[in-house]
């Protein structure tokens, strides 16, 4: 049985978080797919690649991008989606609605087994480093607090120097986290990177499934983003991450 895909069934709301990081080529594929999903679900590979003026080639990375195995996998995903919105009740969109709606997809989409590899491996560590900017920084220091009061070793940076410059003591004892709405910055990919040469357990939070983000990872943690997505500056994608955090605490405690 394939693995749950990171989107759960919201695989609209991540296409649509996910647009702005795609090359032209497969942001038209995403802007069809939006626009006409039942369409997209219909069609062939061939054709979906008319509609959208690009190459079967393109769908094929389209699919592979936002984390699926091919289009086949994709449009069973979507057809889900689909069904799951045309039996729904219609979509709230003041900010209470659209926060509770992204909080339950992150916890519906959220693997057991996977908090639980998580809890293992920071209960194991001889230290858990959380990096995040600007409004994520903030969420990285909630993270390094509750895992502090659970007796770990934690500490949440915001400033990507301080951040390297504690990556000379990490070791296959480390756990690395960053913290991100947007999934991978250039910052949070040069330091997922020093730490990997470091040996050290990789983790990422994130508002959006990157295909690149994941090669950098041992794990990455979907915070379902608000749909529709947040203004520059909104504080409502942090509350999905502060329960995924919430979540790892109680396996956590679980396990011990």
């Amino acid at each position: 049985m394939p693995e749950p895909h990171p989107f759960g069934r919201n695989v609209l709301t991540g296409i649509e978080a996910s647009r702005a990081d795609l090359p032209e080529a497969l942001a038209r594929i995403a802007d069809v797919i939006l626009r006409e999903p039942e369409v997209a679900v219909r069609a062939s590979m061939a054709e979906l690649a008319e509609l959208t003026g690009s190459g079967e080639a393109s769908i094929v990375r389209f699919c592979r991008r936002l984390g699926f195995e091919g289009f086949p996998a994709l449009k069973i995903a979507l057809a889900s989606d689909i069904a799951y919105r045309s039996g729904a009740e219609p979509r709230p969109t003041d900010i209470g609605s659209r926060i509770a709606e992204a909080v339950r997809a992150t916890v519906d989409g959220t693997e057991t087994e996977a908090l639980r590899q998580l809890a293992r491996r920071v209960v194991a560590a001889r230290h858990i480093d959380i990096f995040g900017s600007g409004v994520s920084g903030m969420v990285a220091q909630l993270f390094a607090y509750r895992l502090s009061r659970l007796g770990l070793v934690a500490r949440g940076f915001q400033d990507p120097v301080a951040a390297s410059e504690v990556m000379g003591a990490f070791d296959r004892q480390s756990v690395f986290i960053t913290i991100s709405e947007t999934g991978l910055t250039t910052e949070t990919g040069r330091l997922l990177a020093l730490a990997a040469g470091q040996g050290a357990y990789r983790v990422a939070v994130s508002g959006r499934w990157i295909a690149d983000l994941n090669k950098l990872c041992d794990q990455v943690l979907i915070a379902t983003p608000l749909s529709p997505l947040p203004e520059r500056g909104e504080l409502g994608p942090s509350v999905a991450k502060i329960v995924l955090c919430e979540l790892l605490a109680e396996e956590i405690t679980r396990l011990r």
